[in-house]
């Protein structure tokens, strides 16, 4: 499927309290994109740094729903963490992958062993306990109502079509000044958050 029809999609199934960490790369362009009004942490180099950075937030907001989107290229290079993640199994969070089988960004050269892998298969026998797959573009509203909607930690990777994915021109604002937008909306969001946690206590 396209990209933006899998981030229009992902955008209008979150709840404003969700925390949204993105990888670098066209998975984090095409959530960029979408002008989403959840706080959203865009990762930039080392690439690989998403996904503990994502299991951070989770740890650090376990009141709150965190997902993640990445490439599968950022994915593959921060596999070990899958393991971290598993063993501090935070419920709260919840991980995308754009699965395309190649470094899109980069110039689209392919995944080492791409047709080979399947990565929710990697997702479950590193023990994440759902971990599946969507590629039909008319299967994706109901696929990522499902990956939400699970109690704990789950995996869902999308078929992505293989797109030009150019780099964009420089955002108006500086990687810091987006990293103290994202903590100032972490902060005013709090009551939020804090009163659903306490609803769901009830």
């Amino acid at each position: 499927m396209k990209r933006d029809l899998c981030g229009r999609t992902l955008r209008s199934a979150l709840t404003p309290s969700t925390i949204v960490c993105a990888s670098l790369g066209s998975a984090g362009r095409t959530w960029r994109a979408q002008d989403a009004p959840n706080a959203s942490y865009y990762c930039s180099d080392p690439m690989g740094m998403a996904l503990p950075t994502a299991l951070g937030l989770a740890l650090a907001q376990p009141a709150r729903q965190v997902v993640f989107i990445g490439g599968d290229g950022d994915f593959v290079m921060s596999l070990g963490c899958l393991l971290t993640i598993v063993g501090a199994a935070p419920a709260n969070l919840k991980l995308m992958v754009f699965d395309n089988a190649r470094y899109e960004t980069g110039g689209s050269q392919p995944l080492a062993g791409a047709g080979l892998y399947s990565l929710p298969a990697i997702a479950r026998g590193a023990g994440v306990a759902w971990a599946e797959r969507v590629d039909a573009p008319e299967e994706a509203e109901g696929a990522i109502a499902r990956f939400l909607a699970q109690p704990g930690l789950a995996f869902l990777a999308v078929g992505i079509d293989a797109e030009p994915s150019p780099y964009p021109p420089a955002p108006a604002l500086a990687q810091v000044e987006e990293r103290a937008l994202f903590m100032r909306r972490l902060a005013d969001t709090a009551d939020l958050s804090n009163d659903k946690h306490k609803e769901r206590e009830q």
